[in-house]
Formats: structure tokens, sequence, C-alpha cells
């Protein structure tokens, strides 16, 4: 046998040489060290190690810990005071089919005797990725309201303790943290749960089903009119006088036509058909409702956050398949909302009877299973993406639900609910938060709802009146710093971004809010729907019909597209944005988005209106830290990011391998759905962001790097755009990784990366491309797209590619076109590779491989490069005879382009057929061009001159702005070579001439450009 001899702390191992050493070695000689005296064994020692990491190994933080009462016979482990009677039950349940009944007179005490295990907030933390709570929650159903209550006691003396009153019926749940929200103080091991009936006279029957400690994130646990907790949502209150004034006829008549107008928005397309018919009656099958005496039974329903405690991917088989059973109440409210349009529309008696008893049977389970006034269910958090369909089925079930009571209190729940919504919406208070784009895109319209269904009519004016003020202040505001809302230069701020996946459902409520109250004295500001048009044409520019990839967020290739809100541009040009006239503008996008044509447009608005042409030209949009170029029906999106604007999404569930989103990409979209112009991400390298410059990682690099959300933010107050009278436009982004997860994100990775676009031409350079990465590529992209039966040419150098699967590697001055047509030529940088291939890569939400046909083509910088370099040229609507006369030029040194300066300080171009100078200053630069002595600090400019006229802009991509304040003033002053005047006097432009200098200030904010016209002095 092989001893340990301990001698004075140092080990020394006798041993054969056939003896294998254990991996735990040094596990063991600790275990030995801390035990030393005399010799140890060690097959005793290395079994007590491995008894050690089995027992940790066997709890596992993230898995719930759940009691529920699924025994064939009362299980032992629980015990009743002497009066009382306790049993098993199938008539009222939550988890499973059966449920504990306890009838219990008052101080009887009820024990759960088992051990619960209590995590503190840094394991909890450590395990869910997010500051999170070890959280005690049960579901307890009170036949009798009544005025005592049940204390909950974990654990000895000083125990973890709470009291929860019994004033309620039907299904509630408590859920509060251990460590915030109760007395006492928890342990890692609690040695069973006592629940006491106390404070009142009588005595009653209460069912008790799933009780469960389990992490949750510490945002979710809310006081309700049962249990008090830390978190107190506070009820809505409009804040009306206690004298209203009567109701005038006007007033009466836009009631009745607001409501008739969201009736048959509700309504529309609604059919009575058997096809209709059967599928709701297969899914209220699956549902199981049936009522008995008063006893309603059921499938228990639950609302996505509500299910999130559950931690469900972490549960035993036994309990996953418990849960699985349970419904997501935002499908069944839809369902109920599908049941209602059927009642609305069907004129067969039976039916519309059988509708409206699925509807209210389907109403009263609700409120049974605790969707009540006063009951937080845990938490009921992301409520309006829950609950859309009941508000609306609420409208439409008006009716029967006054006939049978329950009209009030299904009101006073939904109002109760809403009050997650109550500074961001529901309280009418325009404020810092009250532009909440949840609001609009969830609940808008429900809250017209909701006050049309208020107790009178007089109440009903003065709360529309009052929402109409709220909506036309909280359009027309821009919020400060980093907060949800409408910004100066079109973008829309959703998650500290500007997020389509969010604005434009916002848009569409909006919109449509607009058009319903439009010519009644309910009517939205001139303001406010002036401010919904930039943005709503902003959007239509920055898509085509789908925004870049890089602005959309977690949600890449999710056919985000306006065309699924094209009826938001045709209610909001109905509403008009000077008193009822049509707006011709939004009209006009609302044909081309559409489809639609100057024969529709007389019959949509009334009058002949041609679809507007594409957008054309360049555009700004620095709080989204982009710039978009348009040429005919191309779209090209520069995107980047800084400390305001994040990167991307990344979510552990969405989005994983976004991180190159916004790396200074530049992606070129045609008309038409990405889809069918390959970007998809079956196959999709997400190493390979067209325009980005990125290391080339493995997957398992690549992925999210926390388990929660990551928005990656730098210090940078550069990355943006300009524009020079929206025709030509400048572009420049400075990379420079945060410090937070070096493995994954190299923070020594940094580049400067500037686009120029020309007419049909874009010139890309970028310099100080630096990392130390010796084991992974640095690339830049030039393209990467699926092959469709849209995308599938290539041409390489003059040579159409027919081959495949394709693969080669070009040099400086070989050009190629892709499958949509843009030309690239490359004029330093270095190898080229080009592939067509049959390409494996991962889905961004569940990891399982993908496969797709895709072509793509890179610069290959090397591994781990210092100070590399590129410069390339892409051609829109290329021809192999442009681009070989293009390559002919850059070997003759004749490039329709000069590169003046690339490097870490500024890149500076000038096209030579335009005459336009883009600079892209990352800090204070002097430079000798022919017009630009100096710029002042880091910004974009462009100039277009000659001897007696100088046109430029100047925007200063710095935002200059922190969580809670606006856009500030950063100013920058361009010296000029030779006298200069301003054309016209400007208020935030100032000239001060030195000289044979003349130096140009420009009062930058919200990174707008600032157009500029100066004659020669």
């Amino acid at each position: 046998m092989a001893n340990f001899i301990i001698k004075k702390n140092k080990i020394t191992l006798v041993l054969m040489m056939a003896f294998a050493i254990p991996s735990s070695f040094a596990t063991v000689a600790d275990d030995v060290v801390k035990n030393t005296k005399g010799t140890v064994n060690i097959e005793s020692t290395i079994k007590k190690v491995e008894d050690k990491k089995k027992k940790k190994a066997a709890f596992n933080p993230m898995q719930a810990q759940i009691i529920s009462f699924e025994e064939s016979t009362l299980p032992s482990f629980v015990k009743a005071s002497e009066n009382s009677k306790i049993k098993l039950t199938e008539q009222r349940y939550i988890n499973g089919k059966q449920s504990l009944v306890w009838d219990w007179t008052p101080g009887d005490i009820l024990s759960i005797n088992k051990k619960f295990r209590y995590v503190n907030p840094q394991q909890a933390f450590k395990a869910v990725g997010r500051q999170s709570s070890s959280v005690f929650s049960a579901w307890i159903y009170n036949e009798k309201a009544s005025d005592g209550e049940l204390t909950f006691k974990f654990g000895g003396a000083g125990g973890s303790q709470f009291t929860m009153k019994l004033d309620f019926e039907g299904w509630r749940s408590p859920g509060l943290a251990f460590h915030r929200d109760m007395q006492g103080s928890p342990s890692e091991i609690m040695n069973g749960l006592t629940i006491t009936a106390n404070n009142t006279k009588d005595g009653g029957r209460l069912y008790i089903d799933r009780l469960m400690i389990s992490l949750d994130d510490i945002r979710y646990q809310w006081s309700d009119d049962l249990v008090s907790t830390q978190i107190t949502v506070p009820e809505i209150d409009y804040e009306l006088p206690k004298t209203l004034p009567q109701v005038n006829i006007e007033e009466r008549k836009s009631l009745q036509k607001i409501k008739t107008t969201l009736i048959d928005y509700y309504i529309e397309n609604a059919v009575d058909s058997d096809k209709a018919v059967n599928k709701i009656r297969k899914t209220l099958q699956q549902y199981r409702l049936y009522k008995n005496n008063g006893v309603i039974s059921g499938v228990h329903l639950l609302t996505k956050k509500q299910l999130d405690i559950y931690q469900q991917k972490h549960l035993s088989k036994k309990d996953q398949a418990l849960v699985s059973d349970y419904i997501d109440v935002r499908y069944y409210t839809d369902v109920m909302l599908d049941v209602a349009r059927l009642w609305s529309v069907t004129q067969n008696p039976v039916l519309k009877q059988e509708m409206a008893d699925s509807y209210i049977l389907m109403s009263e389970h609700l409120l049974d299973q605790g969707f009540k006034n006063g009951s937080s269910l845990v938490s009921t958090h992301h409520w309006g993406y829950s609950s859309r369909g009941w508000y609306a089925s609420l409208l439409l079930m008006e009716e029967p639900l006054r006939e049978t009571g329950l009209l009030k209190p299904i009101h006073d729940a939904l109002l109760w609910y809403s009050r997650e919504f109550k500074e961001r919406g529901f309280d009418m208070k325009v404020g810092p938060n009250s532009s909440d784009m949840d609001y609009y895109n969830t609940l808008a319209r429900a809250h017209i709802i909701m006050l049309l269904l208020e107790d009178n009519e007089q109440e009903q004016v003065a709360l529309l009146k009052k929402f109409s003020g709220f909506i036309s202040g909280n359009l027309s505001q821009t919020p400060p710093g980093y907060a949800d809302g409408f910004r100066p230069d079109g973008t829309a701020f959703r998650h500290r971004g500007n997020y389509p996946g969010y604005s434009f459902s916002a848009f569409d409520a909006a919109a449509h809010v607009a058009y319903i109250l439009s010519g009644t004295p309910f009517e939205l500001s001139n303001a406010s729907r002036e401010y919904l048009k930039k943005v709503m044409l902003a959007a239509r520019v920055y898509s085509n019909p789908n925004p870049g990839v890089g602005t959309n967020g977690r949600r890449p290739f999710f056919n985000i597209s306006l065309t699924k809100i094209a009826d938001a541009y045709r209610w909001a040009a109905l509403a008009g944005t000077d008193g009822h006239n049509i707006d011709n503008d939004l009209a006009r996008a609302y044909l081309r988005i559409s489809g639609k044509d100057d024969v529709d447009s007389e019959a949509i608005f009334g009058q002949t209106l041609s679809p507007e042409d594409h957008p054309q030209g360049a555009y700004t949009y620095n709080y989204a830290a982009m710039g978009v170029y348009r040429h005919n029906d191309k779209m090209i999106t520069m995107k980047g990011w800084n400390r305001y604007v994040w990167s991307a999404e990344i979510y552990n569930n969405a989005n994983r391998y976004g991180r190159y989103q916004s790396h200074g990409s530049v992606q070129i979209q045609k008309w038409g759905d990405e889809d069918k112009f390959g970007y998809r991400q079956d196959g999709w390298d997400w190493n390979r962001m067209p325009g980005a410059t990125t290391i080339h990682l493995p997957w398992k690099l690549l992925d999210a790097p926390r388990k929660h959300t990551t928005m990656l933010h730098n210090k940078s107050r550069f990355s943006g755009a300009t524009d020079l009278d929206g025709k030509y436009g400048a572009f420049g982004f400075i990379l420079e990784n945060p410090n937070n997860w070096p493995v994954q994100i190299d923070p020594s990775f940094t580049a400067k990366k500037s686009v120029f676009s020309f007419d049909d031409r874009l010139i890309l350079v970028g310099s100080d491309i630096t990392n130390n990465k010796k084991k992974f590529s640095t690339e830049t992209t030039l393209f990467q797209y699926g092959l469709t039966d849209l995308t599938n040419s290539l041409i390489v150098s003059g040579k159409s590619i027919d081959a495949y699967p394709y693969k080669a590697t070009l040099t400086v001055g070989d050009w190629l076109i892709d499958g949509m047509g843009n030309g690239y030529l490359v004029a330093k940088g270095g190898t080229i590779h080009v592939r067509k291939q049959l390409q494996e890569s991962r889905h961004n939400i569940t990891r399982k491989p993908t496969f797709g046909h895709v072509a793509s083509a890179w610069i290959d910088h090397g591994n781990a490069p210092q100070n590399a370099e590129y410069e390339y040229m892409i051609v829109l609507d290329a021809t192999p005879e442009k681009m070989a006369k293009l390559a002919k030029e850059l070997q003759q040194d004749k490039k329709p382009y000069q590169v003046i300066r690339k490097d870490g300080t500024a890149h500076i171009v000038h096209d030579k057929e335009t005459g336009v100078t883009g600079y892209t200053a990352y800090k204070f630069v002097r430079t000798s061009d022919k017009w630009v002595r100096a710029i002042s600090t880091s910004a974009v400019v462009m100039i277009k001159a000659d001897d007696k006229t100088l046109q430029m802009s100047i925007a200063n991509p710095d935002l200059n702005m922190e969580k809670n304040t606006h856009s500030q003033i950063v100013p920058v002053s361009v010296t000029l070579k030779g006298t200069w005047e301003l054309s016209k006097l400007m208020d935030n432009v100032s000239l001060k001439r030195k000289g044979a200098k003349t130096v140009v200030t420009a009062a930058c904010k919200d990174g707008i450009p600032i157009q500029i016209q100066l004659k020669r002095v």
C-alpha cells in the first residue's frame, strides 16, 4: 500500500512506478496536510475528497426545490395541529393534478418537515449571471376571505419568516426574497417550514400547492395587497378632479367614433368559418376548462416572467413534465381575442352564445387563477407583452361582461397590472421615462380601451383629454440621456440605441393612436405628429425595407421590415400634420412601402399621388453611430459604436455571436426581402459582417461572454457620420474594446476605419489595425451573403465563376463583382480570399449547427497584426468594363480618388470626379490639403469648393450627454486656407479671420451635421 509521509508540512511520496497519480493530487495533498498526524491512508483520503466533490456537484443552485403534492397518499413530511384536517385533493390544483387541502382553526400550524437550501446573493449572481435572489414562492387557494393571516417560518429561532394576509378568494402566489424581504436570517440549510394561521377568530379551508425555492431576478418580487417586499409598485392614479364638466354632443359622438374605430380594427379580417371555429374549439379542449358547482378547473396560467422563476432548463425531469403543462397568459388571452372576434362577427345565434359562454369561462378562470386587482403573483413584469389580447377582447366583449358582472373586476385587474407602466405611460404624465417603446408597442391602444370602459362619460371624456395631452407631449419630447424616445436626428432610442425591433412596433401604435383621435376634440398636437413623421421618414431611409443587421440588436435576420408596419404610414398620413390635411410625404412613402400605385392612392387618400422614389444620397444618424448612403435601389448601412450606443445587444439566448455587427460594418442591401438576397443565418459566419474588421474566432470564444445581457460600450466619444447637403457622406469609426472579458474580447484589438460615399462609389480605408491574438487571423470582410436565385453570380477579374465550390486567393489590383452587382477593387491591405461554398455556422439562439451555401470575400491581415491597413473601393451597380477600367487606372496610379492621409489621427480622402473631400478626424489634426489647415477636435467634415465658394458640413459624433442629461454643444473649429465669409448668417456658426486663414467654428449638438455655405472675401 502506498503511503504519504508528512514531515514539517512537506510531503514525500513513496510509490511504485506503476501507481497512477490522481488528477486531484493537489486537493489530496491539501487534505492530507490539514490532517498531519503520522501516516495517512491515500485511498481513504481520495475517497473523502471524491465524496466532497460528489456532494458539491449534487447541489445545483439553479435547480428549483419544489414540493408538490402528487403522492398517492399523504406524505409523511406533512404534519398539522391536532384540530386541523389535512388531505390530498384533486378538486383544486396548480401543479400536476392535486394539491394539499388544510382545514384550519385559529392558531393551527401546518409543518413541512423538509430541508430547504438557501443561496446567498453572491452565489446567486455567480449562478445566474446577474443580480438575483433566492426566492420562496407558493400557491395558496382561499375559499373565503378573512381578516386572518398566515405566518411562514423557515428553520428554528431567528429563521426567515413573513406573513401573508388572508383577505382574498381564489389562488394567490406570494413570492419573497429571503435575504431582503423576510424577517430573520436565512441559513444555508433550513430545517422545516411551518405555516401558522393566526390573528383571526374563525377558521377556514386553504388549498396549498407547489411550494418552491428558486433563483429569480432580484427586480421581480413585488409587494401586493397580501405580502410586503422591498419592491412596491404604486397603483395608477389618474388624478381627476372630483367635479367634472358635462359631456357635450361632439364629445359624446367622438367617444362612439373612437370606440367603433377600435372595434373595426380588432375585428378586421375576422371570419365566421368552420376553420376558425374548429381551431378555437380544439384549443379550448387543450385548456381543459370546466366549472362544476362553482369550482373552476383548468390548465395553470402564468406569464413568461412568472415562468422564469422555475429556471426550467435546470428542473428535474419530473418537475419539467409538470411545468411543461402550463400555458402562457399571452397565448391564452390571444385565444380570448379570437373568441371575441368570432363572437363579434358571427350571425349564428347558437355559435354566438357558445363563444360568449367560452369567453366568460376563460375570464372566470383567469380571475380564479389569481389575475385580480391587488394580486402580484410574485411579479407581472413585461406585462404588456402578456396581455395585449386581454385588453382588446375586453372591448369587444363589453356587452356579455356587463351582463355577467365581470366587466368591473376585470377592468380593475387590468388597471392594477398596468401599474408597471405607471411612469412609463399609464399615469399620463410626461417625464424622462414616459416615452417608453414598450408602452406604445404593447399598451397604447389598450390604454384607450381602459379609458373608454371607465364608469361614466364624464370620466371617459376627461381621461381622453388627458390622454391626448400626454401622448402629444410625449411624442413631442426628446427625453434626456439614454431614455427611450425619439431623437432629433430621426432615430428612436430603446435599450440605449436606435432599435427598429422595438421602435417599428411603437411607430405602428403611435400612428394608429394619432389616426384614431384625429378629427375629434382629443386630436394630438401638430408638433407631436411632426416629430412622429420625422422618425418614421427616417426609418424608411435606414430600411430597405429591412434595416441593416447592425441595427437589429438581438434579432439578426429576424425579418424586421417596414412592410410589416406599412399601415402606420397610412394612418400617420391620414392623421395629417397640418390640421386635417393628408400628409403627402407620408402618403407617398406608404404607397412605395406597400407596393401600391396612384390608382390605389385615390381610393385610400382621396387624391392622386404617386409612390415616392427610393430615398437617395447620404444621411447621418449619430444617435445610432451610423451613416446611411442610398444609391438607386441600394442602401448602404455604415455602423459603429461608442460610449453612447452599443455595438450589439447580446443575450445568452439571442444573438450569441453578434459581437461584430457594428465593428465598422458596411452592409449593402437591395430593395426587397433580406432573405431573398442571402442575408440569413443559415451558414452565416458571424465573424464576417460585411465591411467589419474582426478577429476570426471559434464559436466558443465568439459566444456571449456572460450569462445575461452584453451591450458593449467603450470610452470613445467618436464613431459616426456626416453628410454634405444630403448628397455625399463620410463615416468614421474607432474600434476600442473594453477590458471586461479579455479571454473572449481582446482589449488590445484596435482599428480606425472610414467610409467616404461619392455618387456610385464608396472609398473604404482602415489603419492602426492591431491586436495580440496570435492564434487567430484578423480580417476585413468585403462581402458575405447566402447564395440565392438573385445572388448566385460572381465575377472575379472578368471571369464569371460557375464552379461550385469555389476557392481563390487574390492580390491587390484584382477585382470582384458580387451577386448583387457591387464591384470591389482592393488597392492596399494584403491577401484577398474568395469563397463560394457550403458553410457551417451556429444558430444565434440555440447554438445548433446551421448550414448554407454562401459567397464571401475578405482581406487577410494575418495573425496579431500591428498597425495593419487597407484601402479599397466599392462600385455600386458595377459592370466588368467599369471594373477593368478602374483596375487599369489603379496600376497607372490614376485612381478616381486620392487618399491624402490615413493614420491614427485622421483619414482624408479627396474624390476627383466630384471635387469633394472627406475628413474623419479622430482628434485634433493639422493638415495641409488644398482647403483645410486644422480641425480642432474629433469630427467628421466634408468640403466641396472652388475659388469663389466653399460648401462644408461639420458633425461631431460626440453626443456629449450623460445618462440623465440632454446632448450639449461640442464646438468644432475648422481652420480654412484663405479668407472666407458666411453666405448667410447662422446662429450656430461663427467666423474668425487670422491673416490668410479663416477659422469656422460650428456649435455641434445631437451629432447633427451643420451645413455651411461660404464665399471668398
